[in-house]
């Protein structure tokens, strides 16, 4: 069978748009660029309360998603929870991850599950839906071995690594190793921009930290700013634009980026597009699988004043701050789009 006419199911939080969001519409723009029709089917996902996490899947389940129109959908290409519970003959998941905080966030204070009767049924609900639902489908990959060690040690469920491209595939460039250390994403507690903003405290150089992106967490960090002092060296850039986000990793001398255990990270793959080294921690997940110690970056404990060391090193040695960029380029410069499209497309 030739697929043709693919949906991709994706889930969202109205209001909100982060790495997932992006990922699914450059997908849509990669297929299409390809010759295939293809559709953003996107519903509306509540994790609260948590009975909804139920309810979303049901909803997916409920939806027909084999033909529209009279004519026939080839293909269902699944990215996170709840959308593989969706039923189809020639379903294949891309994952970009499971619900978190009741499998490797459970326990922490990024999860708002805990151990009680309530939670361990609805926890017991949602990984039933996810071991049944996911085994249905024809191929199942991850976009990080770090995605898939996870669906093996909690669901015991085999999987593939698919790296994504990013969003500006071509486009990076290396102009200079500038004034500021840089980040770009999301302002969220999982990653973990607090460490950075007190790192700053501890920094002895001219270094800049830039910040670029918004988020529920914002006037958290900028509480921060202010009780350490650092608002001659923190910089928040709000949204930026394509070009001026390209121009921002360019001209930084380094790149922080630190979240707790990432499931892959986009900006990891970004700084080293655009031959920069990478600042992060031995905690942070899927960047681990690209940065490595002092040689495209530095990876440190969750330390601040670690941190700001290795934010001047970086800053006192620019001629490292290139060598290391280079070697981060030769690591990541082969995740392309054409690669991708033909796995998630082909006959299994």
């Amino acid at each position: 069978m030739t697929v043709k006419k693919i949906a991709i199911c994706a889930a969202q939080i109205p209001f909100n748009y982060g790495g997932a969001e992006i990922l699914v519409e450059e997908l849509n723009k990669q297929l299409r660029l390809r010759g295939f029709e293809s559709e953003i089917i996107n519903i509306p996902f509540k994790w609260y309360p948590k009975q909804q996490l139920v309810n979303n899947a049901l909803v997916w389940r409920m939806i027909d998603l084999t033909e529209s129109n009279g004519e026939k959908i080839d293909r269902v290409i699944c990215t996170k929870y709840p959308t593989y519970a969706v039923k189809h003959p020639n379903k294949i998941v891309w994952l970009f991850h499971q619900h978190r905080p009741i499998y490797d966030l459970f326990g922490t204070k990024y999860s708002d599950f805990r151990d009680t009767a309530e939670d361990f049924a609805y926890t017991q609900q949602i990984k039933n839906i996810d071991n049944n639902t996911l085994i249905e489908a024809k191929k199942i990959f991850t976009i990080s071995q770090n995605v898939t060690n996870r669906l093996k040690k909690f669901n015991n469920i085999n999987s593939e690594v698919l790296y994504p491209p990013t969003k500006y595939e071509g486009k990076y460039y290396n102009e200079n190793y500038g004034e500021y250390i840089f980040v770009a994403g999301r302002l969220d507690p999982l990653k973990r921009l607090d460490l950075m903003i007190q790192a700053m405290k501890y920094v002895k150089s001219d270094a800049k930290f830039i910040i670029a992106g918004k988020g529920k967490y914002e006037t958290q960090l900028r509480e921060l700013v202010n009780k350490f002092k650092v608002q001659n060296k923190v910089i928040f850039k709000g949204f930026v634009s394509d070009e001026e986000l390209l121009k921002l990793y360019a001209n930084c001398f380094a790149v922080y980026f630190a979240p707790k255990d990432e499931d892959y990270g986009f900006i990891t793959i970004e700084a080293f597009k655009s031959k920069k080294p990478v600042i992060t921690t031995n905690d942070s997940g899927g960047v681990l699988e690209f940065v490595e110690n002092e040689k495209n970056g530095f990876i440190v404990n969750n330390n601040p004043r670690e941190i700001a060391r290795r934010v001047d090193y970086l800053y006192d040695n620019r001629d490292i701050c290139k060598k290391f960029g280079q070697k981060g380029y030769e690591k990541v410069k082969e995740i392309l789009w054409d690669k991708t499209i033909e796995k998630l497309t082909k006959e299994y």
